[in-house]
Parts: C-alpha cells; structure tokens; sequence
C-alpha cells in the first residue's frame, strides 16, 4: 500500500511540475510500475507468505501494545487512589494533632487564668492581713490596757492559751 501511495505521488507531482510531453511519459511509466508491483507480489507465493507473517507479526505487537498500556493504566489507577488514600489519611492525623493542640491551649488558659485569678486573691489577703493584725492589736490592746505591740499580742495570746490548759486540767 505504502509503494502504491508513493508512486501515485511522485507520478502526480510530475504531472504538475513537467512539461506535457515528458509528463504524459512519465506519468504512464510510474503508473506502469504501480500495476507492475501488484501483480508481483500477487503471483509470488513467499510475498503472500512474508505479508501474512507480517500481518501476524503487526497483530501481535499491536495486542503487547494494548495490554501494556491497559497495565500502565491499571497502575497508574491504583497509584492514585493509594495517594488519594495517603492524603486522606495525612489529613485526618492533621485534623486530631490540631484538635489535640487546641484543647491542650484551652486548658493552658484556663490553667493560666485560674493561677492568675489565684494569684490576685493572694495579693488582696496580703493587704487585707496587716489591717486585720492592726485591728486585733488595737481591741487587745485597749482590752489589755498595757498598749499596743507585737511581743505583748503575742504574749497575750499564749497566755490566754496556758490559761485555758490549766482550767482544763483542774
């Protein structure tokens, strides 16, 4: 088919570029030629033979083609949907880690404002302590009628504990 293809072509091209005369020539003798090969390979039993092993061959060929690119296919198919897999995975372990991340910064905050919160308390009671220590020596110490002062609250204080030891023991 090919040598067909090729005579008919060089026979036309020289139908158009040549002179009339040489052309008509030409173009009988290509045309010649064409009708030439055909029944050569027609009446020549090892053409026929070598075509339909070629034929065969061709078949063949063409259905390694075919299965290999179905393999490369079936791979490439089973590739993506392990990637597809992969990323759904990758996306859910991202998902916990940040949901994981956000509960622990709650609690850190809460954490955070309750030892704040703590904290603040701790420094009220501590400005609260001296006044109350104040008001305690001033009753004790207008109660006690001796003045006011930190040995004497302290003494008072063991004092009425030592005192009240002894009237349990009687």
């Amino acid at each position: 088919m090919s040598r067909e293809f090729s005579a008919m072509v060089v026979a036309g091209s020289a139908m158009q570029l040549g002179d009339a005369a040489s052309s008509n020539v030409d173009n009988e003798t290509a045309l010649a030629r064409i009708g030439e090969e055909d029944r050569l390979e027609e009446t020549n039993p090892l053409a026929i033979e070598v075509s339909v092993l070629q034929v065969k061959k061709d078949e063949v060929e063409s259905k390694i083609s075919a299965w290999q690119t179905a393999e490369v296919a079936k791979l490439n198919n089973r590739f993506k949907r392990e990637e597809v897999e992969i990323n759904g995975w990758e996306s859910d372990q991202v998902e916990k880690a940040t949901a994981w991340l956000k509960k622990i910064e709650r609690k850190l905050e809460e954490q955070r404002a309750r030892a704040i919160e703590k904290a603040q308390n701790d420094v009220v009671r501590a400005r609260r302590k001296p006044k109350r220590r104040g008001r305690r020596r001033r009753r004790r110490g207008d109660e006690g009628g001796e003045g006011s002062g930190a040995g004497q609250f302290h003494e008072g204080r063991w004092q009425s504990a030592i005192k009240a030891l002894l009237l349990l023991s009687n």
